[in-house]
């Protein structure tokens, strides 16, 4: 059931409210909110008073309703707090001893240390002092002790993730020995060798997501695919916090599909978008939804540009951008800089440049942040290739140039990038004839492949396959083409392996 149709079902139960159900339901019909409209369809004289006092009437009426629609075991064991003091003030004290009970259940089976506390700290032990119980009291201050010492382990855990976190997000897979020492000196924590020391749920899943960041950074993919397993292992383990927290396991899912894709393994990968498509009729919360829009879609277009298949990735862009209205403005930047450079990638496999620069353009003027330095970093090349294959030549020398002076500003002139750029600016503006690019394009394959297995500079390819693009220039042949038959190449080799 959705949030709108529980709102108007309560308040269709309750006659006082009806008249807040039909202001709701005016409202929502709008297209362009107009109060006079609303007030002249009341039939009521045109007051600003009485209609200020009926919007913040409805405004409650609102909270309430969703806060009884998303009750998770938060508000349940608040609940049965406020009835154990009711009765321990009525001296009803055996009552009030099994409310706090269940009261308890709830909270140790959802982890609400916090809730816990509480009820050690205050309802349990007033009643202790009152039945003046020294065993009772001892008890609960051991357990109190003990939730103290669970919310610092969690604390640990929690902490030592953001540290990590904190280095992706600003500079994604490392590139630069500089920064090495920071994040090995997090992954020695003496908390990250020993996963016995992560005592709650929550400081397991933190463990092994530290784990899988810190193989992300180093660009082990097939490391952190392996940890984000455990950590997704784990929450299915636990299918009561699934429930609690489906926001959470849609997340825990695009990490495992991130990290699968990485390391090339697309049989992992069509098996978890499979599972994140039997979530499709599950989630029907309005603040869950965008997410899961851009989960899916974001790893969909991936995996099928990942393959190759770019009809197929077209195919699926007609739903994306059907839908994309629905969501766009409950998505953060992060999520449409993803979002779109693979809308982007989807046309340029299908040799629609034109369409593949307009969605890096969108990047490029409406999203204004400070996003991961090695994704700015495809994305400005990309910018580069998409222009030189819609055969724009003429703007290709400031293009490159800019892409110059943002590295120079950033410091991040690697090997990779000062290939590419000294091909654009010195090598392709000699060639005058079809004829002259392949051996040029040889070249320049040649100089690249080595760097796929460099340390630090093998994690450039991981948005784009510029060796399948060159590829696809020296044989004449489709990007997509290409792509396909090294996909192909490669699952003979495994089954080779496996016979």
């Amino acid at each position: 059931m959705s949030e709108k149709r529980y709102f108007k079902l309560t308040a269709s139960l309750q006659g006082s409210e009806k008249f807040y159900l039909w202001l709701f339901d005016e409202i929502v019909k709008q297209k362009d909110y107009d109060e006079n409209k609303i007030m002249e369809h009341s039939g009521r004289k045109k007051n600003t008073a009485w209609f200020s006092m009926a919007k913040k009437r409805l405004y409650n009426l609102l909270l309430k309703s969703m806060e009884n629609y998303h009750a998770a075991a938060l508000p349940e064991v608040k609940s049965h707090l406020h009835r154990a003091y009711f009765l321990y003030g009525k001296e009803l004290y055996e009552q009030c001893r099994k409310v706090l009970d269940k009261a308890k259940k709830i909270a140790k089976e959802n982890d609400l240390h916090w809730a816990l506390l509480e009820i050690y700290r205050h309802a349990e032990m007033d009643l202790a002092l009152k039945k003046f119980d020294p065993q009772w009291i001892e008890k609960i201050m051991e357990e109190e002790l003990e939730e103290i010492s669970l919310i610092q382990n969690t604390k640990i855990y929690r902490d030592l993730y953001y540290r990590l976190g904190v280095y992706y997000y600003r500079y994604g897979i490392a590139r630069d020995k500089k920064h090495f020492a920071e994040i090995e000196k997090i992954i020695r924590n003496k908390y990250l060798k020993d996963e016995s020391l992560a005592k709650t749920y929550e400081a397991k899943l933190k463990f092994y997501d530290t784990h899988a960041l810190y193989a992300q950074i180093k660009g082990n993919a097939t490391d952190a695919c392996r940890h984000f397993t455990s950590s997704l292992r784990h929450m299915e383990e636990h299918p009561q916090k699934i429930k609690a927290n489906l926001f959470y396991y849609i997340t825990c899912l695009s990490n495992v599909l991130v990290a699968c894709s990485n390391s090339n393994q697309y049989d992992k990968v069509s098996f978890f978008i499979g599972k994140l498509e039997k979530l499709n009729f599950i989630v029907t919360s309005q603040q869950i939804r965008p997410r899961f829009f851009w989960v899916l879609y974001y790893h969909k277009l991936n995996y099928l540009n990942s393959m190759g298949w770019f009809d197929k990735s077209n195919q699926t862009l007609k739903t994306v951008l059907s839908e994309l209205p629905l969501y766009e403005e409950r998505l953060n930047d992060f999520e449409k800089v993803n979002l779109f450079g693979h809308i982007a990638i989807s046309f340029f496999g299908t040799g629609n440049f034109h369409q593949c620069i307009s969605w890096l353009n969108r990047i490029r003027d409406e999203i204004h942040f400070a996003i991961r330095q090695d994704f700015e970093n495809f994305l400005r090349l990309f910018y580069i290739l998409a222009h030189y294959e819609a055969g724009h030549i003429d703007i290709l020398p400031s293009l490159i140039l800019s892409f110059y002076r943002f590295l120079h500003k950033k410091e991040q002139i690697y090997k990779f990038e000062t290939i590419l750029i000294y091909f654009f600016r010195n090598e392709l503006p000699k060639i005058n004839t079809q004829k002259e690019l392949i051996p040029v394009f040889q070249k320049l394959k040649n100089e690249l492949l080595p760097l796929e297995k460099d340390e630090y500079e093998k994690n450039a390819f991981e948005y784009f396959d510029y060796i399948s693009w060159l590829e696809s220039k020296i044989e004449n042949k489709t990007f997509a083409e290409v792509v396909r038959r090294k996909i192909a190449d490669t699952d003979g080799q495994k089954d080779l392996a496996r016979s």
